[in-house]
């Protein structure tokens, strides 16, 4: 949890609802978890935008997630103790002493810690939990977490068909809007007017010109310039027609629900199979983070093979 995010669970207590008192939601290890430790973590699953704004029904869809996390904090934060983990001092005091600042004063930050039910005690603790789960974490999951570039070329070689650029087109690109609600009439005016800017093209006028004084695109101050695009990038009219041509020919008028569309290619790239050190650091992220998921959930599986678990019900 960021300082950030802990500061603001202290300014939701300032309008913390009467009911928000020392209840006590689970236990763990013999340890009483209440709505303080829920509201602590709520914000890892919740975003605190939208903790004001949340329906009786999602709060009640969240619930079961936001009560499993605080028993996982709780067990990595007993774990981290049993090891002799320690927090510095100098730590806990600067971190109480920004929350201060940030609140506006000792009076606000006293007040947010007794409306909240937090003593000067539970509130350090909090701060104590959040650093040792953090470094016990970092200890378990961060370092144990690496990938060889020898791995990583593994998993290159055994997915090279994901590793692929495929065929892309420069386009340029001339709409001629029409409105949803347009009559007929004004469809055909619209019509016409794409035919001739085709016409114009075909003629030898300067595409990127027309571009300019007729499209209805926002990539008109580029001279209709789209740049390399890739399949599955445009309206499946567009594409279609944009990849049946040949590099310097231009499409007849395309129709789409956005109105009349006309495309020039202007180059091609042919697919092409990156090359592993272009992507090798993309797939060293992408493992450690499937390591990290792995050796997180091996860790909380442990703890919780050996621990005393109960959660009571509203």
């Amino acid at each position: 949890m960021s300082l950030r995010v802990s500061i603001a669970v202290l300014l939701l207590v300032l309008a913390a609802p009467a009911w928000a008192g020392p209840k006590v939601l689970a236990r763990v290890n013999g340890v009483e978890l209440t709505q303080v430790d829920f509201d602590q973590v709520r914000n890892e699953v919740v975003p605190v935008a939208a903790f004001h704004s949340l329906s009786p029904e999602r709060m009640a869809y969240y619930r079961p997630k936001i009560i499993q996390r605080m028993i996982e904090w709780e067990l990595l934060y007993q774990e981290a103790k049993r090891r002799g983990l320690e927090v510095p001092k100098k730590w806990l005091k600067k971190q109480r002493q920004k929350t201060i600042e940030r609140l506006g004063g000792v009076g606000i930050f006293k007040r947010a810690l007794k409306q909240w039910g937090l003593t000067e005690r539970a509130y350090r603790r909090y701060l104590e939990k959040k650093y040792l789960v953090k470094e016990l974490l970092r200890l378990e999951v961060k370092e144990k977490a690496t990938v060889s570039d020898q791995e990583a070329l593994q998993h290159y070689e055994a997915n090279r068909g994901s590793y692929f650029r495929p065929e892309a087109r420069r386009l340029r690109h001339i709409l001629i809007s029409v409105s949803p609600n347009a009559t007929a009439e004004e469809r055909a005016q619209r019509r016409a007017l794409a035919e001739e800017v085709l016409k114009k093209a075909r003629e030898g006028a300067d595409f990127a010109e027309l571009a300019w004084n007729y499209s209805d695109d926002p990539y008109r101050v580029k001279g209709g310039d789209l740049g390399l695009v890739h399949k599955g990038r445009l309206e499946p009219e567009l594409e279609e027609a944009a990849f049946r041509l040949e590099v310097g020919q231009i499409s007849g008028v395309i129709q789409s629900i956005y109105g009349y569309h006309i495309v020039k290619v202007e180059g091609r790239t042919p697919p092409e199979q990156l090359p592993f050190e272009a992507v090798k650091e993309a797939i060293k992220r992408r493992l450690r983070q499937k390591k990290e998921k792995a050796l997180r959930e091996a860790l909380l599986s442990r703890l919780k093979e050996g621990a005393q678990i109960e959660v009571y019900e509203e």
